[in-house]
């Protein structure tokens, strides 16, 4: 039996990122209140979303594989989601600033006999962005609905001096990994 790979996320970068590795999929996504269980290790917690975001679809759909997936910019203690508001994606942006930060990235394939959760982790490191440029930025509009208020595969590329880790999982799917771990679901046909 083939399973259908069914993505937990509206997400056109992840969705950019499935076509561009050639993964036949299609996109079913619930609105789920994403409540961090900080109760548990950092880690624990986002796979927990991420399991909570699969799992909400995975209701509907018991017969397909399931991705669900959740990201997050961690900067000093502090996680730095989607921006509310143009102050919000400010005060983020002059953080960053000259910074080292971790982008985590928390994965949960589910289907009706198996369930793999993981997180992968990428160190992104910022130059000194200025004033005008921080401003410049904020008036492309591109930081709506980007953790940490930025997307490094846009206009954002100016501001990373490198990354140690995977550029894909910064971008919101970190797909090496992912094809690694599909290849656990025998019934899928990629």
């Amino acid at each position: 039996m083939t399973l259908n790979l069914i993505l937990a996320s509206e997400s056109p970068r992840r969705h950019a990122l499935l076509k561009q590795a050639h993964i036949p999929f299609t996109v079913v996504s619930k609105h789920i209140e994403e409540v961090m269980d900080m109760q548990l290790p950092l880690q624990q917690c986002l796979e927990k979303l991420a399991f909570q975001k699969a799992n909400a679809v995975f209701a509907d759909y018991p017969d397909d594989l399931i991705l669900g997936a959740d990201t997050i910019v961690y900067l000093n203690g502090q996680i730095l989601q989607k921006p509310v508001d143009r102050e919000d994606a400010s005060n983020m942006l002059h953080a960053l600033s000259n910074q080292k930060h971790v982008v985590y990235t928390a994965v949960c394939l589910l289907s009706r006999h198996k369930k793999i959760t993981f997180v992968e982790k990428t160190y992104v490191y910022f130059k000194l962005l200025s004033e005008k440029v921080i401003q410049d930025y904020l008036m492309s509009g591109e930081w709506v609905d980007k953790a940490g208020a930025y997307a490094i595969q846009g206009q954002a590329s100016v501001f990373v001096d490198h990354i140690e880790g995977d550029l894909h999982n910064v971008i919101g799917l970190p797909l090496d990994t992912v094809i690694e771990k599909l290849k656990e679901f025998k019934e899928i046909v990629a």
